[in-house]
């Protein structure tokens, strides 16, 4: 039983990845470079190092990032503070390089030691057994998470387990190491991959159903089947470029106010896993696409490699910012007449653009307008200043405006003249609608009251909802005789 036997030796010696700190730091560092230093530099420090320690050394020094904002395990923690109380001595020995356990011993501050792989001796496994061995000869107490640990655990007087390591516990005890202390943790609950989707963002995939919509295939088993197998696939591959951008920005998440609760930053699910599952996701919705249409599956392609690419470097780039993210909200509508083989519709595609040029502007208003004076007038990490909120505002009410001529025009000289739809003027209700919808945006933003995604905003506001019910209404009365 965990705890019954007495700790009878004074060291205790403590693990890092996974048992102290949440995440994985060579993984970590791994993908820290690929994001800023050229692919050359980063495949040199992975096979050009010569052994495991020293390209550890080589990543830890080309990623040069603050080891010491990792999440930990608080529970541990507050133990291992209990026993430094107690009269014991805690010594971190990680197979880490030494430059993150250094940073992880400075940020917890409770260890009289810390030491950590060198360049040269990589401290993991039987390598960490015969050093522990040769460094307490009278025994020591050791905190571990994972397979990997098992060598050094067998070398020990007794064990801690962290996280997953419970699972060794019947082999411990079969080879007679006492298990001191079991502490909970391990890889992400269900609910915590189910935040790392974004199950949420899904909903702005269904702009991929208006070409269903305003070509009037509703009608048609096939083409709505094709629509809703497209949002899948679509959702599945877009999900899996969320994660990838979580994994790349894990350290600017880690100093957000709220960002370093995502499951990813917070340790709850680890980068290599997450990475795993990005691709594999990104994988099927791409086979998906092109399955479904060629054409499709390479405006899919298309939409992959802008996010990325925005995600990685362009999101900071004012202005051309918003135009990227009104580019790829307008890409699905464009994606789904390619799906469904439908002519080009510049009216929808330039309207489409200015409406989602509006909202992106909306977002990046608000999020000047709620800056802290107190940290200047930089916005970090957007390339905006808050000197730029008169600019925002202009341009965003501008954009608004614009697509609503968009539409009125679009109504009068085509739609009333085409004869598709039996009472065109009932779409009159459109622009109405839009012209107050957008009213309350730019309102709620210039207030610094829109706090989220517009589109995510409406799909939870009320009086957005209704709006869409009416602007839906006119719709069916447009195409419906009575």
């Amino acid at each position: 039983m965990p705890g019954s036997s007495n700790i009878i030796h004074r060291d205790i010696v403590v693990d890092m990845d996974g048992t102290l700190s949440h995440v994985d730091a060579l993984h970590e560092d791994f993908f820290v470079c690929l994001r800023q230093n050229p692919l050359r530099e980063t495949a040199s420090a992975v096979f050009g190092s010569g052994s495991k320690a020293a390209m550890k050394r080589s990543l830890a020094k080309l990623a040069g990032r603050d080891t010491g904002l990792a999440p930990l395990h608080a529970e541990l923690v507050s133990h291992l503070s209990m026993m430094k109380q107690s009269g014991k001595s805690l010594h971190l020995v990680t197979a880490s390089d030494q430059y993150h356990a250094d940073a992880m011993g400075k940020a917890v501050n409770l260890f009289d030691t810390v030491t950590g792989s060198d360049g040269a001796r990589n401290l993991k496994g039987p390598e960490k057994a015969s050093y522990l061995k040769e460094r307490f000869p009278e025994g020591f107490i050791y905190a571990g998470d994972s397979a990997a640990d098992l060598p050094v655990w067998m070398a020990s007087s007794g064990a801690i387990l962290v996280g997953g390591a419970k699972r060794h516990a019947g082999k411990l005890e079969q080879n007679g190491v006492p298990i001191i202390d079991i502490f909970g943790g391990g890889n992400g609950a269900v609910k915590d991959w189910l935040r790392l989707f974004r199950l949420h963002q899904w909903a702005k995939n269904v702009l991929i159903f208006v070409p269903l919509l305003l070509g009037q295939l509703y009608a048609q088993p096939e083409a709505v089947s094709a629509a809703v197998m497209a949002f899948l696939f679509w959702s599945i591959a877009g999900s899996g470029s969320y994660i990838v951008n979580d994994i790349f920005d894990v350290e600017a998440d880690r100093k957000h106010r709220t960002k370093c609760n995502r499951p990813i930053a917070s340790g709850k699910i680890g980068v290599s896993s997450a990475f795993v599952v990005a691709a594999a996701m990104i994988c099927v919705g791409v086979a998906g696409a092109m399955w479904l249409s060629v054409s499709f599956g390479m405006a899919l392609l298309w939409y992959l490699v802008v996010t990325l690419s925005y995600s990685f470097k362009l999101k900071t780039a004012p202005l051309l910012d918003v135009g990227i993210i009104a580019m790829l909200f307008t890409s699905r509508i464009v994606a789904g007449s390619l799906l469904l083989a439908l002519p080009h519709s510049p009216w929808l595609t330039s309207f489409a653009m200015l409406l989602f040029l509006s909202l992106a502007l909306a977002k990046r208003h608000a999020e000047l307008v709620m800056a802290d004076p107190a940290n200047g007038d930089i916005i970090p990490g957007r390339g905006y200043r808050r000197s730029d909120s008169p600019l925002t505002l202009a341009l965003g009410l501008g954009a608004a405006m614009s697509s609503i001529v968009v539409m009125l025009l679009f109504i009068t000289l085509e739609a009333s003249a085409r004869g598709v739809y039996a009472a065109p003027e009932a779409l009159f209700v459109t622009p109405i609608v839009l012209l107050f919808w957008f009213m309350r945006i730019w309102l709620l933003s210039n207030r610094g009251e829109l706090d989220d995604d517009p589109v995510i905003f409406a799909l939870k506001d009320p009086v957005s909802l209704g709006l869409a019910g009416i602007l839906l209404a006119g719709f069916v009365l447009s195409i419906v005789s009575f």
